[in-house]
């Protein structure tokens, strides 16, 4: 007995020193491929078909409905990352671009996701058990929400994380992974397939930069549409009143009768100039950036009015509840993406 006793002890002790040695000098992490999925019986889905089978499952649906897939089939799907939340700028989510089918979404996840799924790195994502949702205009992956209000919520538990999301291969960052928008080519080569890409604006202009980032320019200004806009509201056809403000922008219709809106939900608005379009529409070509109040950056100086940049950020889109009141929005992973001419 006393030497079975000392057997076991050794054993224990011989554990003990292989789990102290792997805890000093771990090996590499684990890097999955498309092969680990097959191998269960996975079959893929490109990002690009995740949207539409979503907007197959909610036919008629506008971009402010609360709408949503669960995902019921064995499914998996692969992106490489193209944001960062580590100037605190985008919260709780990171975003993935599959260059097969030229789409991107965003993954619905925790707070510190640079630590663990840095830019470039290839995420796989287990899309069984998870819901794709809409947030007045964009989609994301993430998981089942609790309130009616939202068509999905975030994935926060470590355990749900384990069993959804991979961490794959690490890859440099591609020229084809930014689509480059110039002054030339944005009325053609930009559009709603692109949202949750990374994007980069060339030669757009700073309006109205006043102030710091993170809500503190007078326009456009995202608690402006507290106080509400009609034509009837004094001195409403001269700017320079009032656009400290104002909501969005209105501006007589080339040619014709009538005006153009473009609505402003952000902390900065960048433009290419041109105020040409349809009446009720956003017009093309303007863009605000959309910064929180929380980033590291807020207290940074948006650049001055007439400053022409080049501007780095996720596409994305917002509408009021009804899925008007389009504004498209930039949304920067760090202050050095907004590069001053």
């Amino acid at each position: 007995m006393k030497r079975i006793f000392q057997c076991f002890a050794v054993a224990v002790l011989l554990l003990s020193a292989g789990c102290y040695n792997d805890y000093d000098a771990p090996g590499p992490g684990r890097v999955y491929t498309d092969a680990d999925f097959e191998a269960e019986g996975l079959t893929y889905i490109p990002i690009r078909e995740v949207k539409a089978r979503f907007r197959a499952a909610n036919p008629g649906m506008n971009d402010g409905s609360v709408a949503s897939w669960p995902i019921e089939e064995p499914l998996y799907t692969r992106g490489k990352v193209v944001s960062s939340d580590r100037a605190g700028n985008i919260y709780k989510s990171l975003y993935i671009y599959d260059a097969g089918s030229g789409s991107a979404i965003e993954l619905k996840l925790t707070s510190g996701n640079y630590l663990f799924h840095p830019v470039g790195q290839i995420v796989y994502v287990k899309l069984q058990g998870l819901v794709v949702g809409n947030y007045r205009g964009m989609l994301s992956i993430g998981s089942a929400s609790g309130s009616a209000a939202y068509s999905n919520d975030n994935i926060e538990s470590s355990v749900v994380r384990a069993e959804h999301i991979f961490r794959g291969e690490q890859q440099a960052m591609l020229p084809s992974d930014t689509l480059v928008v110039t002054p030339q080519n944005y009325r053609t080569v930009l559009s709603d397939d692109d949202l949750g890409r990374l994007v980069r604006f060339e030669g757009l202009y700073s309006r109205f930069g006043k102030a710091q980032w993170g809500y503190q320019n007078l326009f456009p200004n995202y608690f402006a549409n507290s106080t509400s806009y009609d034509a009837t509201s004094p001195g409403w056809e001269d700017i320079d009143e009032w656009a400290t403000w104002a909501a969005f922008r209105r501006e007589p219709f080339p040619g014709g009768e009538g005006f153009v809106d473009t609505y402003f939900y952000g902390s900065a608005w960048f433009t290419y100039g041109d105020l040409s379009g349809s009446y009720g529409r956003y017009t093309p070509g303007n863009y605000v950036v959309r910064t929180s109040g929380y980033s590291s950056f807020r207290d940074e100086r948006i650049p001055t009015d007439g400053t022409q940049v080049d501007l780095t950020a996720i596409y994305t889109k917002f509408t009021n509840g009804s899925g008007g009141n389009v504004s498209y929005q930039l949304t920067l992973c760090s202050a050095r993406d907004v590069e001053v001419k």
